[in-house]
């Protein structure tokens, strides 16, 4: 499958260097061990702050500890004028996701990365481990992999 016939899935978070990274290479490697290879992934941020830097250490080690890898990821910025290449575009929080709809992204086109945890009815963030200890890191990740299954079988559905 060419890569302009795949449809395009953009993980969203604040920087790009923590949460949206190690979204894109979790649910990338789901994808792979389930054969589904329709998708392209990838991730950016609302904030320019790291714009062409590397993954933060912390995140890129989690990913390296748990056999993926991020030591390629350079950080990119969703905006009002790119943002309308992406048919998903997946957001850790609800920042994220005002931000996205601020840049005019369609509500229809947003999901939340917990959206399909069955929780007091509404979608539960991935807390930003920017500021936090290694804890965060391995939090994070373990949302992430909860929830990839969930997101691709929704994808899925999506697709019928």
């Amino acid at each position: 499958m060419a890569e302009t016939e795949k449809e395009k899935i953009l993980f969203v978070c604040l920087g790009n260097i923590c949460r949206s990274p190690l979204a894109e290479v979790v649910v990338r490697g789901v994808a792979a061990q389930r054969g589904l290879n329709r998708y392209h992934f990838e991730s950016a941020g609302t904030g320019d702050w790291h714009v062409g830097g590397p993954a933060d250490p912390r995140s890129a080690a989690k990913a390296k500890e748990k056999g993926l890898d991020l030591s390629r990821h350079r950080a990119q910025q969703v905006t009002a004028s790119n943002c309308q290449q992406w048919d998903w575009l997946v957001a850790m929080d609800s920042d994220n996701r005002a931000n996205l709809l601020r840049m005019g992204v369609p509500e229809s086109r947003i999901l939340m990365m917990r959206q399909f945890e069955v929780k007091s009815g509404h979608a539960p963030d991935v807390p930003d481990p920017y500021y936090g200890g290694a804890h965060g890191f391995e939090d994070a990740y373990q949302m992430l992999v909860a929830n990839a299954e969930k997101l691709l079988d929704h994808l899925e559905r999506k697709r019928q």
